[in-house]
């Protein structure tokens, strides 16, 4: 019974264990190549082969090469800080510095670029400290630290490449092919006058997804020539896919008609849509799909311009993106119409810059004018968690979960060198008893409970271990020193949690009022470019405020609502500014857009009333589309009448504004 019960147990976690294996098996190879090659601290090249294990190629490759960068800019960063100074005072300085410059850029960069960023910074701090530590060993720290990292990459590709598994790049074209379908589906039960409630809750589902496809590009990038190539066509699509959104919203979750025959129409319209839409969604979409909803589009924008031109619009970057998916000469592709701009949060990345800055001095001035011989090793943790967490978004939770982790690799280290090993200097027997520990990590490391410490509890395991190095300090500084790394964490998480706090309460605020100082810009300036510049930013804000949303609140359809009212406001100052561009703004849209401005600039300072200053706002912008667009002023006063359709009176008469607008019967 027992035999068959493990029997069980092994076959059930048979995959984690070829992976546990795999991983200690890349740590102690790399490990007995730095040992081999008599580099200072060997242990580095073991750590180095657990980090850059990834569950995809592409992101095993570029972690690796973006670690590597990082690793030597740190690295020459530490030696210039050491040559500069060894005294403490002066090197806390120039690493308070160099931190708040790594920690800012990286926190205005995305994907393993800002990643790439911190590790600079952290090594430096490395370098820096292990130096003044070691000041003789200066120029063999350096390079063995950048070798160490090489042999880690080297050995890990090797051992674990050929079972990570290839990620398809079709695989994001059928994931862009169904959001496009259900956004399609969408429309069709829009056009079919579908219940209000359904439909708020397809669009909110559409534009998560389109939020959570932006968001994971970086990653479905990695290591893939060819996606990158395409990552401006893929992200026109995303702009057309909002532009959509924006339009049906425009309809006020209906569509306008325009005579009798529209009703018989619209029907057939939508059956139609619908099967183009559940054929797009099917795996493998190919360009006739594209090329029967182009189709339909000219067919809709015949009747209803704003939308079918919207749909137009969409269905030509599908094909576009389609079309030329696989070609490979830059010169073939038609150029990308839809502009995309990241958002870049200057103010958190301020924020992360001076928190990581005065967690290091706080840490130095104790160093400094105690002399206590193991804060450099608190520096040197404290550096690491500052930096490589401060893009996170509850980085103190985060770090409790990692003290944790450590304290548990601490422990195991401390057991094997004073317990199991006391004065055994052979890397052989070192290398042997961290083979259950690794193990234990990286088993950990596959299971949702245990895999937010598993990390850290094998890097901290091999960091005060220290195996391949022969000799150890004494006894009691040996203990404090990993007592000193477990500190520099307690100094994160207090930096986080107290000093400049950040969680995606935070974040979300910081994004609102991004967004409304954009659009605080765009009622205010005269340049076209500008106005572009910051319509465009916004799109891609509204997106990271979705992401950032999700974490704090499960409703949310108050935000997703918000984010439309904000595209929409976004697309209304723009027809005014092209208006007023054309033929000399009028009075009713000047006064309008100067009351947007400061309606928008004083909802920055209170964030609670955001969302109800957007949907006034859209009120009086679209009080001022009214009054360019006679034609459509009896349809604007039947909307007004009902109170219940007040909030969406701006959204229609946008979608029934505009001169390029024509009623077809």
């Amino acid at each position: 019974m027992i035999h068959q019960a493990l029997r069980l147990q092994l076959i059930t976690h048979w995959p984690q264990l070829l992976q546990a294996a795999r991983g200690t098996v890349a740590a102690l190879a790399a490990l007995a190549v730095a040992v081999a090659l008599k580099l200072e601290c060997p242990y580095w090249a073991a750590m180095t082969a657990l980090i850059v294990i990834q569950p995809t190629r592409g992101l095993l490759l570029e972690k690796s090469y973006f670690r590597l960068i990082g690793t030597a800019v740190g690295s020459f960063a530490g030696l210039i800080m050491l040559i500069a100074s060894l005294s403490p005072l002066m090197i806390t300085i120039q690493l308070c510095f160099w931190l708040a410059a790594c920690v800012g850029i990286g926190n205005l960069l995305y994907g393993l670029r800002s990643y790439s960023a911190m590790v600079a910074g952290c090594t430096g701090a490395v370098i820096a400290m292990a130096g003044y530590n070691n000041s003789p060993h200066l120029h063999d720290l350096v390079f063995g630290r950048i070798a160490c990292i090489v042999i880690g990459i080297v050995v890990s590709t090797a051992v674990t490449l050929f079972f990570t598994r290839r990620r398809s790049k079709s695989e994001l074209l059928d994931r862009l092919a169904r959001v496009v379908g259900a956004e399609l589906e969408w429309l069709a039960l829009l056009l079919m006058g579908g219940e209000r409630k359904e439909l708020l809750v397809l669009r909110q589902d559409v534009l998560m997804e389109i939020a959570e496809i932006e968001g994971s590009l970086d990653s479905l990038w990695a290591g893939s020539l060819d996606l990158r190539k395409r990552k401006q066509r893929v992200r026109s699509l995303i702009v057309s896919l909002l532009s959509l959104l924006e339009a049906g919203t425009l309809a006020g979750d209906r569509p306008v008609t325009c005579g009798p025959a529209f009703d018989c129409w619209q029907e057939q319209f939508a059956r139609n849509l619908e099967q183009a839409a559940r054929n797009l969604q099917g795996p493998g979409s190919s360009g006739q799909e594209a090329a029967e909803l182009a189709a339909l589009s000219d067919e809709l924008e015949a009747r209803v311009p704003l939308l079918g031109e919207a749909l137009g619009e969409t269905i030509t970057s599908l094909q576009a993106l389609i079309s030329q998916w696989d070609a490979m000469a830059p010169g073939t592709e038609r150029p990308v119409t839809n502009r995309f701009i990241r958002h870049r949060d200057w103010q958190e990345a301020g924020r992360a810059a001076l928190r990581a800055a005065a967690a290091i001095a706080v840490v130095g001035m104790a160093w400094h004018f105690t002399g206590w011989g193991q804060g450099p090793l608190m520096m040197m943790a404290a550096s690491i968690m500052v930096s490589i967490f401060s893009t996170h978004d509850r980085p103190a939770v985060m770090l409790g979960y990692i003290f944790c982790g450590a304290s548990l690799g601490v422990a195991a280290a401390f057991f094997c060198r004073l317990v199991l090993l006391p004065g055994v200097s052979d890397p052989l027997w070192q290398g042997a008893v961290t083979i259950p520990v690794l193990m234990a990590g990286v088993i950990a490391l596959h299971y949702r409970r245990t895999a937010l410490g598993a990390m850290d509890a094998m890097l901290f395991f091999l960091f005060v271990m220290q195996p391949g190095v022969p000799a150890i300090p004494a006894t009691g500084s040996y203990v404090t020193g990993g007592l000193a790394c477990l500190g520099g964490i307690g100094v994160a998480i207090i930096s986080f949690r107290f000093l400049l706090p950040v969680d995606p309460a935070r974040r979300l605020r910081s994004l609102l009022s991004a967004i409304l100082r954009d659009l605080c810009s765009m009622a205010a300036t005269d340049s076209h470019s500008v106005a572009e510049k910051c319509r465009v930013r916004t799109q891609h804000r509204v997106l990271r405020m979705l992401i950032n949303a999700r974490k704090v609140d499960g409703d949310l359809s108050t935000i997703v609502e918000g984010g439309l009212a904000a595209l929409a406001i976004g697309r209304c100052l723009q027809r005014l500014r092209e208006a007023g561009w054309n033929e000399g703004l009028d009075a009713a849209s000047s006064v309008a857009m100067q009351e947007a401005r400061l309606r928008l600039s004083a909802a920055i300072e209170k964030p609670e009333e955001i969302l109800s200053v957007l949907e006034g706002v859209l009120i009086t912008l679209g009080r001022a589309m009214e009054t360019t667009n006679e034609a459509c002023n009896l349809t604007a006063r039947a909307v007004m009448s009902s109170a219940p359709e007040a909030q969406h009176f701006a959204l229609r008469m946008l979608f029934v504004g505009g001169k390029e607008h024509q009623c077809h019967s």
